[in-house]
Parts: structure tokens; C-alpha cells; sequence
């Protein structure tokens, strides 16, 4: 089978033939050597399938996502080892339920962030924002050695000096697509760059000097409130905490695993502690989370919350799973079909969405209906603060309780959380 074939395939399957050229011309880059990818991106269309998602709503943008981008950054192109992806303002979304739910304390309090990635900007972002807490950040990738090339773009290392993860300076698909061209010439770069620079003896170079070196780089990061221990779910060990932060983890792994570490992580909180666990992207846009809450019946689910940009987004982390037993992504889809559904509130939302995105410049609607493409001059921070933007004016609108009443006229105890965002109980599990 051709890639043309398969895209063709996956066209009739789920979207009836109506996907749009453009979306179809990005997807047919897909690597069919790639099981990992092809599962992933066909597992996207069912729960795009699922969830009642339109032709129409995706762009030429989520096509070369899907079609070019996630062979770079699947556990398939790292050797079967979860990514430590992140990136700047993530978990701001997050941080705003922590700061408001009537679950948490204001007090001091002690937090665990797993799998918090490197660099760790989303911990050194909430550890600014809550001073007062006292903060452990884990991850089972962070490096021993970092080495910046003489481009900015960088790669980790484990104790035995074997490269683990790298990453552009700016992580645009051309430039992942230049790193992973030939992945292996590319880690032996960096390798030789690594020996490089520790025979120069240095581990003093200045923030802005290229190429450079940081030995043991996460402690550089730690302050009065934040330090930094290497180990995953299972593995670490600490006194008990009242907040546990687990995002963009699970969905890597199978749903008894997912079960298993939530059991863990609640053995990890003290009495009336609060587990977080969920996906998003930058920003917080396409933000999804489960909170639970120990009492003295064990942990226990309290609400599935998400952000309205899920209804149309404009990445593709509404379908992120590498499984097809995810609960929390099932559950999305689930929703967003409930809401798309209801005439007057899809009315509603595509009439402020189509708005946004014609104002925005992202991914406007072009004379076929279809949402097209990005001004590829924008970097992707400059991409993703408007993909912000239009998130905070789809929340300050009417739409969030209009979704609200819908899912509680489909029999579901719904609310507006304190974080802004649709919250559905889950009082009996």
C-alpha cells in the first residue's frame, strides 16, 4: 500500500471522502515503515470519529502534524523511551486550578511533579508562582550531561554519556526534520561534541555561548523551594505530599498501568492531598485533567475537567494517546460529541471560533469551508500565544456555562471549575 493509499484510506473510513486537499497533500508524508505512527494517527481518526469531529475543521497545519512531526517525537524515534517533551507555560492552565480549587490548601504545602521533563520550565514556572510550597520534581530523563550545539539546538545525556533526547533550538517540523533526518549521524555529533567539551574542562560557559556544555544540568535550576530527583512513577522516594502534579505521562502507557500509577501516586498523598493528572499542550491550550482527592475512603475521582478549544482545536493533542484503552481521551470525545450534538451551541461556537481564527491569522476558513493553513513565517511561539489568545476569548465568553448547561441537560453533573474550564463529575468513579 501507497501512502496515498492509506490517507485515502483513512479518508473514507472516518470522514466519508471529504477531508480536504490540503490536510490530505500533509498527511501523505507519512512514514508507512512507522507502525508506531500509522497506529497513532489512525487511532486519532477513530476518536476524532468518536467525538463527531468535521472534515471541515481540520487544517492543512494538523496534516503535517500527524503526517510529518509525530515520527519525530513517538517513543518509536527515541528508541522506545518516552520524550521528556516540554515547553514554557504548559501547565499555566494547571497552576490557575491549583491556585482556586477549594480541594487545596493555600497554605505551604509540598508538591510532587513527576515526569516534569527537561528543561523544566513548567516546575521553575509553578515554584515561581507558589514560593511558599516546597516542590520535589521528577523525571526519569533528566541528564547528566547537556551540550548546545553551535545552532542553540540541544541534546541530553545519561551517565554513560549516551545521548538520550534532542531537540532544534526552535522545534518547527523543518527543524525537527533537519535533526532526524539521519538520526544517527546526528547523535554522533553531539557525541562527539559532548567529549569535545569535557576535555576542554569547562562546565562555566555563559548562557548565550555556543556551543556549550552544563554537567548535571537540573541542579542549576534548584532553589529554596525546588529540588530535583531522577526516577518515575514507582521509583521514587519521599515523604508523603498534598499535591501530586502527573501530566502528559500516562498516555504513554496501557490503561493497567494508568491504573496502577494512580494508586501509587495516591499512596504518595497525605490525607486530603490532591493528584492531578491529564495532557496539554503550550500554554494550556487543548487542556485535559482528572483530579482526584484523598479522604480517609482512599482516592478517590472527583471531576474530568477540559478547555473549549477541545471542541476545535487547532493542534492535535485533543486525540493525544498512544493506546486505545486511554479513559481520559475516550472520555473527551465522548463529551465534545454530547456538545456537537446540541445545533445552538455548535452554532454558537463556530460563529465566535470562525472569528478567531480570521482575526487571528490561524488557520482561517477558506472559500470551501475547510479551516487551510499558518503564515509559516510565525515561530512557534508566536504561534502558539495567539492559539492562547483565542483560547482566553472562547473562556470569556458565554460558551463555557452554554457548554456547561448542555452536558447537564444530558443527565451529567457539569460545572464551570474554578480553573475557567468544563468540569464533569466523577463522584461515583
Amino acid at each position: 500500500m501507497t501512502s496515498s493509499e492509506y490517507v485515502s484510506h483513512l479518508n473514507h473510513t472516518y470522514f466519508s471522502g471529504k477531508l480536504s486537499a490540503g490536510f490530505l497533500q500533509q498527511l501523505a508524508t507519512l512514514p508507512l515503515e512507522r507502525k508506531d505512527v500509522l497506529s497513532f494517527v489512525e487511532r486519532s481518526f477513530r476518536l476524532m470519529k468518536r467525538g463527531g469531529h468535521p472534515a471541515e475543521d481540520l487544517s492543512s497545519l494538523q496534516g503535517g502534524i500527524l503526517g510529518s512531526l509525530m515520527a519525530r517525537i513517538l517513543p518509536g524515534a527515541w528508541e522506545g523511551k518516552v520524550p521528556p517533551i516540554t515547553v514554557a507555560g504548559r501547565h499555566v492552565g494547571i497552576d490557575d486550578y491549583f491556585s482556586k480549587s477549594a480541594l487545596i490548601n493555600g497554605g505551604p504545602l509540598r508538591m510532587l511533579d513527576i515526569g516534569c521533563g527537561f528543561p523544566p520550565h513548567t516546575t521553575l514556572e509553578t515554584a515561581a508562582r507558589f514560593p511558599e510550597w516546597h516542590i520535589t520534581a521528577a523525571d526519569p530523563s533528566l541528564p547528566m550531561y547537556l551540550v548546545y550545539d553551535g545552532e542553540g539546538n540541544y541534546c541530553t545525556f545519561d551517565e554513560d554519556r549516551e545521548p538520550v533526547y534532542f531537540q532544534p533550538a526552535i522545534p518547527s517540523v523543518e527543524n525537527w526534520n533537519a535533526l532526524l533526518a539521519d538520526a544517527p549521524s546526528t547523535r554522533a555529533r553531539f557525541r562527539q561534541l559532548l567529549d569535545e567539551l569535557i576535555l576542554a574542562g569547562r562546565d562555566d560557559y555563559a548562557d548565550d555561548e555556543l556551543p556549550r556544555l552544563r554537567i548535571d544540568p537540573v541542579h542549576r535550576h534548584s532553589t529554596s523551594n525546588l529540588h530535583f530527583i531522577r526516577g518515575g512513577i514507582g521509583e521514587v522516594e519521599l515523604a508523603p505530599v498534598d499535591v501530586i502534579r502527573c501530566c502528559n505521562v500516562l498516555f504513554y502507557f496501557n490503561d493497567q498501568f494508568r491504573q496502577d500509577a494512580v494508586r501509587w501516586l495516591g499512596e504518595q498523598l497525605n490525607p486530603g492531598g490532591v493528584l492531578l493528572t491529564g495532557s496539554n499542550w503550550a500554554l494550556s491550550t487543548e487542556n485535559r485533567y482528572t483530579v482526584f482527592h484523598k479522604s480517609g475512603d482512599g482516592l478517590e475521582p472527583k471531576e474530568f475537567a477540559f478547555s473549549l478549544d477541545n471542541f476545535s482545536p487547532v493542534g492535535i493533542v485533543t486525540w493525544y494517546t498512544n493506546l486505545d484503552d486511554d479513559r481520559e481521551v475516550a472520555q473527551l470525545a465522548d463529551y465534545l460529541a454530547i456538545l456537537r450534538r446540541d445545533k445552538a451551541f455548535s452554532d454558537a461556537f463556530y460563529a465566535l471560533n470562525d472569528d478567531l481564527h480570521a482575526r487571528y491569522g490561524i488557520c482561517p476558513r477558506d472559500e470551501a469551508g475547510y479551516y487551510s493553513d499558518i503564515d509559516h513565517t510565525l515561530t512557534p511561539t508566536e504561534l502558539w500565544t495567539r492559539v492562547w489568545e483565542m483560547k482566553k476569548e472562547l473562556h470569556s465568553s458565554a460558551l463555557v456555562d452554554m457548554a456547561v448547561g448542555v452536558l447537564r441537560n444530558a443527565g451529567l453533573e457539569a460545572r464551570v471549575n474554578e480553573a475557567g474550564d468544563v468540569a464533569v463529575g466523577m463522584m461515583n468513579g
